[in-house]
């Protein structure tokens, strides 16, 4: 029997909330994490040794609430190459998206 339960996690986003301090410039969003298989993630973090900024490239696919001088910035791709280009945002935003992976909500 196939559970249907898991046939709606195929397409599922996580939303994860990130709050983090990089050179005293606070970044606060919450990040929109593609979900995977634990196969697909031994294969994109052991097999592949997918480095920082592809990993987000591939698993980070938008966000809400970002803003930047009060303005509120959408996702795109060509903002995201701007905000990897710093090993330390890239390496915090990796370790959110595959630390999403394994995080379970409890419900009340």
């Amino acid at each position: 029997m196939n559970l249907k339960l898991l046939e709606q996690l195929e397409n599922a986003v996580i939303k994860a909330p990130l709050n983090f301090d990089f050179g005293g410039v606070n970044f606060k969003f919450t990040a929109h994490i593609k979900m995977l298989t634990t196969e697909q993630i031994d294969e994109l973090t052991v097999t592949q040794r997918a480095e920082d900024k592809a990993l987000v490239k591939e698993l980070l696919v938008g966000w809400e609430d970002f803003v930047d001088q009060g303005e509120t910035v959408a996702f795109s791709q060509d903002v995201l190459v701007q905000l990897l280009k710093y090993g330390g945002i890239a390496g915090r935003l990796a370790a959110e998206c595959i630390n999403a992976q394994y995080r379970v909500q409890e419900k009340n």
